[in-house]
């Protein structure tokens, strides 16, 4: 049976033994090569044509997005997946952007990253859930109207439907349908899970 060839790049040596253990115990898959940088990793895909790359999105000499890129031009059949340690909404998008395969943070259970990698080399792209959660969660925020941040941070400020609409210059009704709306939004059931809610997503400051 042809197995599936795996390139692992991490600059972490542990962490790249980890996955290149629990990947070798995967029937089918074979890990081909490992590299500790982008340029090695680059290198090595363009030599063996891999199956999947799976890339530390910080690596020294190209990141994981710059490598995915550039191998790309070299071996174009070869999936992409990439880990990061680095939960940010605009490198996701980034990634997407480029047409990444699979998407995984750094402390998810090395089987969530082996079944990941199965399922892309099957023709699935997958986004760990949470990944997931963190580019909902950017939705969301983007979803949110300007006079509805000016509500929260009223709210923020302990004000009362009252006071915020004497300050707002709109009604109280209005200012209750904001909040109504923010909660939902923001999938909250209280004032307190709202405030905990937005602080989190740094939508007001403390």
């Amino acid at each position: 049976m042809t197995k599936t060839t795996i390139v692992l790049a991490d600059d972490h040596a542990f962490t790249l033994e980890g996955m290149k253990t629990a990947l070798g115990l995967i029937n089918g898959f074979s890990v081909v090569a490992t590299a500790s940088n982008g340029i090695e990793a680059i290198s090595m895909i363009k030599k063996l044509q891999p199956d999947c790359a799976l890339l530390d999105l910080s690596m020294p000499g190209a990141n994981g997005l710059e490598t995915l890129i550039e191998a790309r031009r070299w071996s174009p059949n070869t999936k992409f997946a990439i880990v990061t340690g680095n939960p940010s909404p605009a490198i996701f998008d980034q990634l997407l952007e480029a047409n990444v395969s699979g998407l995984f943070l750094k402390n998810a259970p090395p089987a969530e990253i082996c079944e990941g990698i199965a399922k892309i080399v099957g023709g699935e792209m997958v986004i760990s859930p949470a990944a997931k959660k963190i580019l909902d969660d950017q939705k969301v925020t983007s979803e949110i109207t300007p006079r509805e941040i000016e509500v929260l941070q009223c709210i923020a400020r302990g004000q009362s439907n009252n006071q915020m609409a004497q300050h707002l210059g709109i009604s109280p009704k209005t200012i209750d349908s904001h909040r109504t709306s923010l909660m939902k939004k923001m999938s909250v059931h209280s004032t307190a899970a709202l405030l905990v809610r937005a602080m989190k997503d740094g939508l007001i400051d403390v």
